[in-house]
């Protein structure tokens, strides 16, 4: 059985530009817009929540994984705004073998916004 890549959502985020944490947090809010504008669709990717991504300075944060591909973590992400280009990248980062998504591919708003790369286990 193949996984689909997945999209982790960390849910314990507050947006970077915050003066404090909200209820709900800023990236329990992306979570629920993001399954929601997706509910309809099908995806190539899995949307899951994830607790923590141990990137609270740079929230809210999404990491991208999959079986034999590189994975990421994004940061900086805005949650009013970054629904349709996360989207974007989610497919094209699953439509890849390897994970890896040229950087002109990657829609502008998230080109800058990478925190780490990750090597594939497999």
């Amino acid at each position: 059985m193949t996984t689909k890549p997945r999209l982790h959502i960390c849910t314990t985020c507050t947006a970077s530009s915050a003066d404090a944490a909200t209820d709900p947090r800023h990236g329990k809010v992306l979570f629920d817009k993001m399954v929601e504008t997706c509910a309809d669709q099908d995806l190539p990717f899995d949307i899951k929540p994830a607790q923590c991504l141990t990137n609270c300075k740079s929230g809210c944060s999404v990491a991208l994984s999959g079986s034999g591909r590189w994975g990421y973590v994004y940061g900086n992400l805005d949650p009013e705004t970054i629904i349709t280009d996360l989207c974007d990248l989610a497919a094209r980062y699953a439509n890849t073998t390897d994970g890896i998504v040229a950087w002109r591919e990657r829609p502008e708003s998230l080109r800058r916004n990478v925190i780490a790369r990750i090597p594939a286990l497999d």
